[in-house]
């Protein structure tokens, strides 16, 4: 922090995050998978925080239907890849911020290497199958990661850790049959804040909101509801 030529970057951080914490925010590092509507607003706000280091994998392209709610996506940026317009506006944000690009998908067979570092891993993808495969490649990596997911005025996320199974448990197969989605401009922004808000919460280890509970969120009724997942049965 000190070598930044923003000395005042993040004093609006404190004291809702001392100054051990940013430091430790400084150190640590997220992969952001899809840069979309809500991987634009996570990356950035990550960024703005003061997080280090940021991975960021997609291997989409922007189009026109982007342009109503994805943060990176312009007029200027159709057809780009988003990771590389994502990556230009971070250095634009915040240029002490690391950020690696990989424009490809994430699969299990690549995720060891994409993923290597990554103290928290950031779902911000768009179907059931790929979300399941994240949260296979987080266990197997021994990754927490944040989940959350967008439909029209509609939202939900919380919190896994290794050894969890939050996503299997709320989606159940992946063979489930996915309907088309809408997004207006405000719902990824706001689930993206909340996921934020509880990764932050994540990398300083302090007590979570969402990991025993998910969030349901309904903003044509403005509606927050937290819901806790059933216990195991105990052993033995």
């Amino acid at each position: 922090m000190q070598k930044t030529k923003y000395p005042l970057r993040y004093i609006r951080n404190f004291p809702c995050i001392s100054h051990e914490e940013q430091k430790n925010l400084a150190a640590a590092k997220a992969a952001i998978v899809g840069c979309g509507g809500l991987g634009g607003f996570i990356a950035e706000e990550l960024a703005r925080l003061g997080v280090g280091s940021l991975t960021l994998i997609d291997g989409d392209r922007h189009e026109e239907s982007n342009l109503n709610r994805q943060l990176t996506a312009t007029e200027a940026t159709l057809g780009g890849l988003k990771v590389l317009a994502a990556q230009e506006r971070l250095a634009q944000v915040n240029s002490t911020v690391n950020v690696e690009v990989h424009a490809e998908f994430l699969t299990l067979e690549n995720a060891p290497t994409l993923l290597a570092g990554a103290d928290l891993v950031m779902d911000a993808l768009d179907s059931i199958a790929a979300r399941l495969m994240l949260e296979q490649a987080c266990k197997d990596l021994g990754i927490p990661f944040v989940f959350a997911a967008i439909n029209g005025w509609y939202g939900m996320l919380g919190v896994n850790y290794p050894g969890d199974e939050r996503v299997a448990m709320l989606y159940g197969a992946a063979d489930e049959a996915e309907q088309e989605t809408s997004n207006p401009a405000f719902t990824p922004a706001v689930v993206a804040s909340l996921a934020v808000a509880e990764a932050v919460k994540v990398l300083l280890n302090r007590p979570l909101s969402l990991h025993e509970a998910w969030m349901q969120i309904d903003l044509l009724n403005m509606s927050f509801d937290l819901l806790r997942f059933p216990q195991a049965p105990a052993q033995g």
